[in-house]
Formats: C-alpha cells, structure tokens, sequence
C-alpha cells in the first residue's frame, strides 16, 4: 500500500518502502537472513523489486524502508490493520551488522507508539516461523507474551508448510514494554 507515514528516532528512520530501494535491500539478504520469509529469496535486484512491487500494491500493508543514518539497513512493516482493534508487525530484515543493536528495538519503538496512538490499536501481533530462533528470541526481548502456534500456517521460503509462533503486546502492556525499550535503546 503507497502511505506516507514517516517515523523517526535519532538516526533511525522508517519511511515508505519504494520500488528504488530493490538493489540496496537486495544486497542485505542471504539464505539466512530470508530464512524466515513466506516468499522465495530473491536473488536479483529485479527479483527483489518484484518482490516489493507485490508489498507496496497490498491493500494492506504499510511497509518500511529502514535507514540508520541515511544507509538502507532493512526494511518492516505493518499489517492486518484493523483500526481501533488490531495490527500486525512483520515483514522485517535487517543487516547483519545490525544484529543485537540497538536497531530493532528502535524500530519496534517508533511502530509501537504509531500503532497505540495513531492507529489506536487494542493489540499489536507478530509472528514468526517456529523454527526461527533468532525471530523468537528477538521477539521476546520486546516484552512481547507468546500467545502459542499455529500448526502448519504458511508456506515457507524453502518451500516448506510452517508453524508460525505468535505474540502480542496488548494496550495494557505497552507502557512497561516501552520503558524496557527505552532501556535497552539508551543504554
């Protein structure tokens, strides 16, 4: 979906995913940074923007590209809004010199308080394949509560069906989990 929303933090900044940042999103992933994705790797930039051109024309889905200071570092996304009740966040990569930064909860940050505020959601969900512990774990440090899993939910990148693990943060939660954040954004 073509939005305009923007969100920045210091030098992380989210703005709409567009067809021209196919070569540098490209350049970011592996098999294993993908690994967790419901589509094939795409293992050209041409692939990669066809890729994205099926995101950006989703009716619903609002997806980010992420720069630190100006440098393409991955890209993320909301989706399955249902203002005033429900959002999903997904869609996320990162580069591997991101990980264990403080660039997902950053992000997670700027999503979170759009999501409670502008969107006024009840409840934001994210999801992941079960096998991906990385995902899992990155999850978890977010404060969020694992709801359970879904058997054979999705098809995998490799081809595979499977289980998504899912997780919620409710309005509720969200003052604490944001706190815990902050905490972990400016230590």
């Amino acid at each position: 979906m073509q939005h305009d929303i923007t969100l920045t933090r210091g030098p992380v900044r989210l703005r709409p995913l567009v067809l021209g940042d196919a070569a540098a999103l490209r350049a970011l992933v592996d098999e294993e940074i993908w690994a967790g994705m419901s589509s094939p790797l795409p293992r050209t930039d041409a692939e990669m923007a066809a890729h994205l051109a099926e995101l950006i024309k989703s009716p619903a889905l609002y997806g980010f590209t992420v720069e630190l200071d100006g440098t393409v570092v991955g890209r993320t996304a909301f989706y399955e809004l249902v203002p005033g009740l429900r959002v999903e966040i997904g869609h996320t990569f990162y580069a591997r010199d991101q990980w264990g930064s403080t660039l997902n909860p950053t992000v997670k940050l700027l999503l979170l308080d759009h999501a409670f505020t502008a969107f006024s959601v009840a409840r934001v969900a994210l999801r992941c394949d079960s096998r991906n512990t990385r995902s899992r774990g990155a999850i978890q440090r977010l404060g969020a509560t694992y709801e359970g899993t879904l058997r054979r939910f999705r098809r995998a990148a490799d081809g595979t069906i499977a289980d998504a693990a899912y997780f919620s943060i409710i309005a509720e939660e969200y003052p604490a989990v944001r706190e815990g954040l902050l905490e972990r954004i400016d230590r």
